[in-house]
């Protein structure tokens, strides 16, 4: 499961990326951790349903391409 947050991070992250508009006119841009762990609980919740020989068909043929 840790393999599988560590690869999908930086996806969750741009979901997860919040642009805040400022009282003077600028933009904050962050991170929102809730949202990013309420999308990594949903990652987890659907791993049984992961399609996994074409993920891992995906993946040898990613690795024999190298």
């Amino acid at each position: 499961m840790e393999r599988i947050l560590k690869h999908y991070d930086s996806y969750m992250d741009e979901l997860a990326t919040v642009k805040e508009k400022q009282p003077d006119g600028s933009m904050r841009i962050y991170v929102d951790e809730d949202l990013k762990q309420k999308i990594a609980l949903k990652l987890l919740e659907e791993i049984p349903n992961f399609p996994l020989e074409e993920t891992e068909r995906v993946a040898k043929e990613e690795t024999e391409g190298l």
